[in-house]
């Protein structure tokens, strides 16, 4: 078995041909290219069952040669893929799948209806030009793919540069791909050709992702920590960047802006091990991110809990219909914006710089001792003094909560969040504590606070919005919006108060029992 590293930009087929001139490879080709077709057959029951359990079979035709490949789906790594993977020379067209038995995979394959069922699901077929890239201490391979993917449903185009490192750090990928991304309009995708097969074959498109806590490790220490959550954040950016521009899924927008909150939280909680001049230049390019998905998502949310939910009562008000009608062509906006930024080079330069920093970045490049020391310090040591800290705020706010202003709960509510994210990443250090159980409790009482939030926000934008077109009638219609919604506090109010209740009555699963 073999762990792949590999980092994927997509480009239009013109710059793939300008590509093979670049400098770059001139400069740092160890040998002279090959360039062969390749065939490659994935193998799937009628149902997908290795998708469902996320790994990929195929067999490649090089020539002559044919070679049997297991991938599993893997982690992403700042952008770059981790995959586990196992090869072997095959004598025939069709998998041996006697040859996965003594493989950690064989019991994926284990049951008998599985292996009788399995047959070709789509093919790619690519003319594919490797460069042997290196320097001391590190090589990687570049590949370009030009060809077709094909299914019973159809084909789509493949055009992309593959980036695998081959020995050495994984920043050197990154490295690489900034260097190429300067001449070549690429943009970094998370979708492997296998992913992409699938959706064509079962006739589906990408769905919007949400974020996954990392296990980590009890052993492990606060500059490990940091890390893997940092990936896990870029890995639901990126997944749901494909998602959104091959969808305009508006969830998927939601799941990037949640993505960049995760990673700014993270950052935040590990301010003092972070404090450094990559850091500050990240976060400002995290802010220039949130400044384009941030008014999508908002827009999103203002029609969907705002004005839709009154369409029946205020059917007849043509004011009300205006505004839905302003709100909406803002959306459309907005998306247009989000998209164009995601096709553009700073985004892809941003996540780029993300992954290089997340394991290569002068915050792992300790200056003093007590810097090493808060590398080094135990994560679950650090976790338990954070999430004390941020538990005793909120329990302080909820005491007030019945006498909150706006402004204030709109704080508190923010610190909730913080601390339900901080929960997330930090739960596998503390198993069988009930973690799940807080973090769903913070988030019933986030959602409360949120409407709350909503609310004493909406008249005064649609006030703003009615007076700056000078419109009775829109400015009457955001006075009936804001007068039913007005109506809902109380019961909200009394809700939050509910699920904070049930919150501070749970204990804190990272204290000893």
């Amino acid at each position: 078995m073999s762990t792949e590293m590999e980092l994927k930009l997509q480009l239009e087929p013109q710059h793939l041909r300008r590509l093979r001139r670049h400098p770059l490879l001139q400069r740092l080709k160890l040998a002279r290219p090959t360039t062969r077709q390749q065939i490659s057959v994935y193998y799937d029951s009628d149902d997908f069952a290795l998708r469902e359990m996320g790994v990929a079979l195929r067999v490649r035709h090089i020539g002559r040669r044919r070679i049997q490949t297991v991938k599993t789906m893997g982690a992403c790594v700042g952008g770059a893929w981790a995959r586990d993977e196992w090869e072997w020379e095959i004598s025939t067209d069709h998998p041996e799948l006697s040859l996965i038995d003594d493989t950690p995979a064989a019991a994926l394959f284990s049951a008998p209806h599985l292996r009788q069922s399995l047959r070709a699901v789509f093919t790619t077929e690519v003319k594919r030009s490797a460069y042997r890239l290196g320097g001391e201490g590190w090589e990687v391979e570049l590949a370009i793919d030009e060809g077709q993917l094909t299914t019973a449903r159809g084909a789509a185009p493949i055009a992309e540069i593959e980036l695998e490192l081959i020995s050495g750090e994984a920043g050197r990928l990154f490295d690489l791909a900034m260097e190429l991304q300067q001449d070549l309009p690429g943009r970094l995708s998370a979708a492997s050709k296998s992913a992409r097969g699938y959706h064509l074959a079962g006739g589906t498109r990408p769905r919007p992702e949400k974020g996954s806590a990392p296990a980590l490790p009890q052993e492990a220490t606060a500059a490990e920590a940091f890390s893997a959550i940092a990936h896990g954040c870029i890995g639901q950016l990126l997944i749901n960047q494909d998602c959104l521009i091959e969808t305009h899924d508006p969830e998927a927008v939601h799941q990037m802006r949640v993505a960049l909150r995760r990673l700014r939280s993270a950052m935040s909680l590990f301010g003092p091990m972070l404090a450094t001049p990559q850091t500050d230049q990240i976060k400002e390019e995290l802010r220039w991110l949130m400044g384009i998905l941030g008014p999508a998502r908002d827009t999103d949310v203002f029609i969907e809990e705002i004005l839709e939910p009154l369409a029946a009562p205020l059917a007849d008000e043509p004011g009300y219909q205006a505004l839905l009608t302003d709100y909406q062509a803002r959306k459309q906006a907005c998306y247009g914006s989000a998209t164009e930024v995601l096709h553009g080079a700073r985004f892809t330069r941003l996540v780029l710089s993300l992954g290089k920093w997340c394991d290569g970045g002068d915050w792992l490049l300790p200056m003093s001792e007590e810097q090493r020391q808060r590398l080094e310090r135990p994560a679950r040591e650090l976790a338990i003094e954070l999430l004390d800290k941020r538990e005793a705020k909120i329990r302080k706010g909820l005491r007030r909560l019945a006498t909150l202003d706006a402004p204030h709960r709109h704080l508190l509510r923010v610190q909730i969040k913080k601390l339900r994210y901080a929960s997330e990443f930090f739960v596998s250090l503390f198993p069988g504590r009930k973690g799940k159980k807080t973090i769903a409790a913070l988030g019933a009482l986030q959602d409360q606070l949120g409407q709350l939030n909503d609310i004493a926000v909406a008249y005064e934008s649609l006030k703003r919005h009615a007076e700056a077109l000078g419109d009775p009638t829109r400015l009457w219609a955001a006075g009936l919006i804001g007068g039913l919604h007005l109506a809902r506090l109380p019961s909200l109010l009394k809700e939050a108060r509910k699920c904070g209740k049930a919150w501070a009555e749970l204990p804190a699963f990272w204290r000893a029992s």
